[in-house]
C-alpha cells in the first residue's frame, strides 16, 4: 500500500512539474508582417487629441469647469490612458488641487508640439501584425510618427509616436506614446511664440 502511495505521489509531482513547465513556455511566433497605413487617416486620428491641446495652449487661464472638461475630453480621445497626467503638463501644479482657485493658469514653460504647428508633421504610419500558433496571442500595432523638420536647434531631432492596438471589434484603440511627448524648460516660452503659427 505504501509503495502504491509513493508511486501516486511521484506521478502527481511529475504531472505538476510538467504542467508548470508548459505554462511558462513562450508563445511560438508564426509570422510577422508590416505594411503602410493610410497616412491621411492616421493624421486625422492624432489630430483629434492634438486639436484639444492646441486650443487649450492658446489660453492664459481657464475656469475650473473648462479645466475639468479638458481632462474629460482627453480621457475620451486617448481611451482612458492613465500613464500621462495631462493636468500637470499643461497647468500650474500648485493651483490644481486648491479648490479655492477658480481660474487656473496654463503652464507657459511647457511646449507640446502638434501637427498644427509649423514644421511638424506626420511622416509615417505603419501596422505590424504578429501571428502566433496560439491565436490568443495574435497582435496588431499601429505606429504613427510625427517629426519636426525645421531649423530650431532645441527641436532638432524631435519626434513623437502614437501607438494604437486593434481590439476585438477591429477598432484602433490608443495604447501609448513613444519618443518625446512634450518639452518643458524656461527657454521654450520663445519657441511657443515662434511656432504658434498654426496651419
Amino acid at each position: 500500500m505504501k509503495k502504491y502511495c509513493l508511486i501516486c505521489t511521484i506521478i502527481t509531482i511529475t504531472l505538476f512539474l510538467v504542467s508548470c513547465g508548459n505554462t511558462s513556455k513562450k508563445p511560438q511566433l508564426v509570422q510577422k508582417e508590416n505594411y503602410d497605413f493610410n497616412i491621411n487617416t492616421a493624421t486625422q486620428m492624432i489630430e483629434e487629441g492634438e486639436k484639444i491641446i492646441k486650443d487649450i495652449s492658446l489660453k492664459d487661464t481657464v475656469s475650473r469647469e473648462s479645466f475639468n472638461q479638458f481632462l474629460t475630453d482627453m480621457n475620451d480621445v486617448y481611451d482612458g490612458y492613465e500613464d500621462v497626467h495631462w493636468e500637470y503638463i499643461f497647468f500650474n501644479n500648485k493651483e490644481i488641487d486648491d479648490k479655492h482657485v477658480k481660474e487656473l493658469h496654463l503652464n507657459k514653460n511647457n511646449f507640446y508640439p502638434t501637427s498644427y504647428h509649423k514644421d511638424i508633421e506626420v511622416v509615417s504610419a505603419k501596422v505590424t501584425n504578429t501571428y502566433y500558433q496560439e491565436k490568443f496571442f495574435n497582435h496588431s500595432l499601429l505606429t504613427v510618427r510625427e517629426e519636426y523638420s525645421g531649423n530650431d536647434s532645441k527641436l532638432k531631432g524631435w519626434y513623437r509616436e502614437y501607438l494604437y492596438e486593434k481590439n476585438e471589434d477591429e477598432k484602433w484603440i490608443f495604447y501609448g506614446f513613444g519618443g518625446e511627448m512634450n518639452l518643458a524648460e524656461d527657454g521654450f516660452v520663445l519657441i511657443i511664440s515662434l511656432l504658434n503659427n498654426f496651419r
